[in-house]
């Protein structure tokens, strides 16, 4: 396997432009065949033999890169003990502040970007964001500042998984262990809104889930305060930002007027990976994806998992409607539905109408039509015993022939009607899920009640 070091060396060439990504992995392919047959090949030189790099490139690579692994030791006060992740931003390292001994998380931007005045502004903009947020399924913001030529925000450090190595380690949440995420996640958003904010990139990789499953929304680096969205703090308008499996259809529209609407869309999606495995949509490119998000749907929840309730499908359709009109207007009124379904209760809200969103309703006419076909062989021995009762009634009501006279006339056909009104009553039910034996029984009482009554009239009578 290839070192840290060959891998960086090979990360430098690329950013330098002295190689391809691909021209990289062929040489990362050879260094492991070489070990394969016995024999270890530095990357360095293999970059020299196939050309790709000089002697004096080398040379130069390697000095940036042991410069870089000295820098990244310490910055500031702030002792680096590993890297826990890295993106378009910077690394992000667990770190120890050398005044106290606290242990922290720091995201530092490379270099390279903060020369780049956009970059510089939204990591800014970041820090201003955390340190503007105070909620407890908030990632906190401690410090912003700049050392040693780096800049770096230092944050709560959180010891815990992201949703999307959690879904890797354990497979698709139930649909309690999601609806207890939803709603931190759904309190942390409210938070946000509440502070005329917007994330714009809500994903599996930016909810932390701690050992004693606390929530934790993090990564504000596209958030966009609502009140100045004219002058745009981190994005000019008419540019969609964030990860296109999750982006919301008027981000991909490049529309300005962007709210929290656009994330809770953006949850809902994650939410729906987080249920069925997988993310709504997906293809090849980010344009297909995109595509997708504004023209297409997705199967129910319910298709795929026959434990989701109708209510999280309800909820779950609410939140990702493709017109923003007919998602919830807020993540209060998401809470609302939220705190019903979890007390097992229907949501209050209105569901958008078939079509109206990317996840599709439950296809529940197959299974109606399937179930409504098939009769239990529980449910088959208890007929064969209710036809049988209702056989042996008749018998049991044929007149008598030395039973002449009125009474017995009316006792007889007193008694035939009331079989024949007990049998049309069970005939007409028999796909009814009431129980039968008690309709008979009953039918026998108003028999034996018949009865009395009529030999109450033959002996007056006869009288």
């Amino acid at each position: 396997m290839p070192t840290l070091e060959d891998l960086r060396l090979g990360q430098l060439a690329v950013a330098h432009g002295l190689a391809q990504p691909t021209e990289i992995e062929e040489c990362l392919a050879e260094q492991h065949r070489g070990e394969q047959a016995g024999r270890y090949l530095q990357l360095g030189e293999i970059l020299i033999d196939r050309g790709f790099v000089t002697r004096r490139q080398l040379e130069r690579l390697t000095a940036l890169q042991q410069e870089t692994v000295q820098k990244v030791t310490k910055i500031g006060a702030y002792e680096l003990i590993r890297k826990i992740g890295e993106g378009g931003m910077g690394a992000v390292y667990q770190a120890r502040d050398t005044r106290n001994g606290n242990i922290v998380a720091l995201k530092v931007l490379p270099r390279s970007r903060a020369k780049d005045e956009t970059f510089l502004e939204r990591f800014k903009s970041e820090a201003h964001a955390a340190f503007e947020l105070d909620h407890v399924n908030i990632v906190r913001g401690l410090d912003f500042s700049n050392a040693d030529g780096y800049y770096f925000l230092v944050m709560e450090f959180v010891e815990g998984h992201d949703i999307y190595s959690l879904l890797q380690q354990n497979g698709r949440f139930s649909e309690p262990e999601a609806v207890h995420i939803m709603r931190q996640i759904a309190s942390a958003l409210d938070h946000i809104h509440g502070e005329q904010l917007v994330h714009r990139d809500i994903k599996p990789e930016n909810i932390l889930v701690t050992k004693d499953n606390v929530a934790k929304l993090t990564d504000m680096g596209l958030a966009v305060d609502k009140e100045n969205q004219g002058r745009r703090r981190i994005t000019k308008a008419g540019i969609a930002m964030g990860t296109p499996f999750y982006l919301s259809p008027e981000q991909i529209q490049g529309k300005s007027e962007i709210d929290i609407r656009s994330d809770i869309y953006s949850f809902g999606a994650t939410v729906y990976e987080m249920v069925t495995g997988k993310p709504p949509f997906d293809g090849e490119t980010a344009a297909v994806v995109m595509m997708k998000h504004l023209n297409e749907q997705v199967p129910s929840p319910y298709d795929i998992d026959k434990s989701v309730s109708s209510g999280f499908c309800h909820v779950l359709e609410k939140m990702m409607a493709k017109d923003p009109a007919d998602r919830y207007q807020s993540p209060a009124d998401m809470l609302k539905d939220l705190d019903l379904i979890s007390a097992g209760k229907p949501p209050v809200s209105t569901r958008p109408a078939p079509g109206r969103s990317s996840v599709s309703r439950p296809n529940r006419k197959q299974e109606a039509r399937t179930s409504s076909k098939y009769v239990s062989p529980h449910h088959r021995e208890g007929w064969r015993e209710v036809n049988e009762n209702l056989r042996n009634l008749d018998q049991m009501l044929e007149p008598q022939a030395s039973e002449p006279g009125h009474g017995s006339r009316l006792m007889a056909g007193s008694q035939r009607s009331t079989a024949s009104h007990v049998r049309r009553a069970v005939t007409s039910h028999q796909a009814s899920t009431i129980n039968l034996k008690w309709a008979v029984l009953a039918g026998v009482a108003v028999m034996a009640l018949t009865t009395i009554v009529v030999m109450v009239i033959k002996i007056f009578g006869g009288s």
